[in-house]
């Protein structure tokens, strides 16, 4: 069975980079560019990991992060984020989040990171 990625970015351009080398990876990618669109996905559709970036419109990341892990504690979250420096390591592990790759991303990195939040679930 395919494992399903939850997808958050509002550049479509790194969300189509992304969905693309997951595809060619062998999961399921659900793409969302907002937060809230990504909330209603993740109820829906159940994924196995999400991939986050953090400022978006709507709904910006660690919201959206909050919200789905008083939904389902545990569930692995990555943020992917270029303003990593903004967010202090103690506020966003105050939320629970423990996975953080800085944009660029390397994508050989991430998809090795997913591998694991998956198998370590």
């Amino acid at each position: 069975m395919m494992n399903k990625v939850l997808l958050v970015d509002d550049e479509a351009g790194i969300r189509e980079m992304i969905t693309e080398f997951l595809t060619m990876e062998g999961y399921q990618v659900l793409p969302a560019s907002n937060g809230l669109e990504a909330l209603n996905l993740f109820k829906k559709e159940k994924p196995d990991v999400a991939v986050v970036d953090i400022e978006m419109p709507k709904m910006n990341g660690l919201e959206f992060s909050k919200q789905v892990l008083n939904l389902q504690p545990n569930f692995p979250i990555i943020i992917i984020s270029a303003y990593v420096e903004k967010y202090s390591k103690e506020y966003i592990s105050q939320i629970g989040l423990k996975h953080i790759l800085k944009k660029p991303i390397n994508l050989q990195d991430l998809a090795a990171l997913i591998q694991k939040v998956i198998h370590h679930k």
